[in-house]
């Protein structure tokens, strides 16, 4: 017997089925959504450990109960950002940053179910600082405000209630996986609201010099952003003082002093065009210490050589040193910069 929901989830299949593009979610419509929370054996037993009651847009789960498990390496499959398993993705694994390793990453509420507060301000984080877009509004110290993985206080989507609302239905149909638009946060790289870059199909589980994402850089000539679309200037919205060079009463002003020496290691400024110089040796695209590019093609996905263009492709963002969720390594750091200075020569080659 065919049920209206068998027929409903048919006809969702249709609009958001693999052609509509990568990261558009497909099957039955229950895989997500439950119709009543009362029905506890459609909702997942770590959803009701939480002690979490019905959740919004009729939701059976949380963005880490959803985003937990083992990583396949399959072309568009589910992203697992907290995973016990050997695949992890170029966004890192949040097993990292749970409540006993919060130095190691980010640590959003939906880890522990919002019940510890350890780190609540943002490093880098000053208060009456807007000019890279605050997260909501952001009050340090007041619990009410922990970090989550999307919404008002979240990285992911609008930071409104709006969230990433929708985003799951409609990623843009794009086969080469570039997210060039980014004007509303289906259309945007991850669903990180407004930020463009080049999805890697896989989420960078098979990564080389010549598969990997391609993140969208800028060059800026002072501390106020030239564009606001970089991924840089989206991990300012809230370490905004990390963006900035100023010190002393201009720490995390906009505006402030822009120029060497520097006071913390700049982003959104580009190495020098290979050829001679500190940076001679980066002459190939490194997944270990990845670069920005102004460039969103194809093209850039599937190249090694970060000469190509010049200071274009050589562009140092925040992500070149860390990883966005978490790592093995303090401060989400992609190497462990404590025990060795082998990282810092993926760029700075004449001093290795």
């Amino acid at each position: 017997m065919i049920t209206w929901l068998a027929v409903l989830s048919a006809l969702l299949w249709g609009i958001v089925s693999p052609d509509w593009g990568r990261a558009s979610v497909t099957g039955a419509c229950d895989d997500c959504h439950v119709m009543h929370f009362s029905q506890v054996g459609l909702v997942p037993a770590q959803l009701l450990a939480l002690g979490a009651g019905p959740q919004e847009h009729l939701l059976n789960n949380t963005c880490l109960g959803c985003h937990t498990g083992t990583n396949t390496g399959l072309v568009n499959a589910t992203p697992m950002v907290y995973t016990t398993g050997a695949t992890e993705l170029a966004g890192g694994n949040f097993k990292y940053s749970d409540i006993t390793n919060q130095r190691y990453g980010h640590n959003p509420g939906e880890l522990d179910g919002g019940a510890d507060i350890t780190l609540l301000t943002p490093p880098g984080w000053k208060t009456g600082f807007l000019a890279n877009g605050q997260v909501g509004t952001i009050n340090n110290g007041v619990a009410a405000t922990r970090l989550r993985c999307a919404g008002t206080y979240g990285c992911h989507g609008q930071h409104s209630d709006t969230g990433i609302y929708g985003s799951h239905h409609n990623h843009p149909t794009s086969a080469s996986g570039i997210n060039a638009a980014a004007t509303t946060t289906g259309n945007s790289y991850r669903f990180l609201y407004q930020i463009k870059g080049y999805e890697d199909a896989d989420y960078e589980a098979s990564d080389s010099t010549t598969n990997h994402n391609v993140y969208y850089g800028v060059v800026r000539g002072s501390d106020t952003p030239t564009d606001t679309q970089t991924m840089s200037y989206l991990c300012a919205e809230c370490h905004g003082i990390f963006h900035s060079d100023g010190g002393g009463a201009n720490e995390g002003v906009a505006g402030a002093s822009f120029a060497s020496p520097w006071i913390r290691h700049p982003v959104d400024i580009s190495m020098p065009s290979p050829g001679s110089g500190d940076f001679s040796g980066y002459t190939t695209y490194r997944t270990e210490a990845p670069v920005a590019s102004t460039t969103l093609t194809t093209a850039q996905h599937t190249t090694a050589t970060t000469s190509v263009a010049g200071a274009n492709n050589r562009i140092v963002m925040c992500l070149s040193c860390h990883r966005a969720h978490a790592s093995p390594y303090h401060s989400s750091m992609r190497w462990d910069n404590r025990a060795s200075n082998a990282g810092c020569a993926y760029c700075h080659t004449a001093k290795d």
